[in-house]
């Protein structure tokens, strides 16, 4: 399985895998955006195979990935891991 180019992570890259983990955990995204946020940006499974995973196409993954990138910046900063 190809691996995804992550795009949008400016503020979070050099993060721990266990501090993503924290912060997907605590964004309260749903059971659906969870697995979206986790194969995505830890994984870094291509879009394709997660719309297929959730029988979703595409473009819905991409559609839900800027909401889903907004909830987490929102959290890590909550959480201390962001400053502004």
């Amino acid at each position: 399985m190809a691996k995804a180019r992550v795009r949008g992570l400016e503020g979070l890259n050099g993060l721990l895998r266990s501090d993503w983990e924290t912060i997907i955990s605590q964004a309260c995204l749903g059971r659906e955006n969870t697995y979206i946020a986790t194969q995505y940006f830890l994984e870094g499974v291509l879009q394709v195979d997660i719309g297929a995973a959730l029988n979703l196409g595409r473009s819905t993954i991409s559609k839900r990935l800027p909401q889903i990138l907004d909830k987490l910046e929102l959290t890590a900063k909550k959480l201390g891991y962001l400053n502004h």
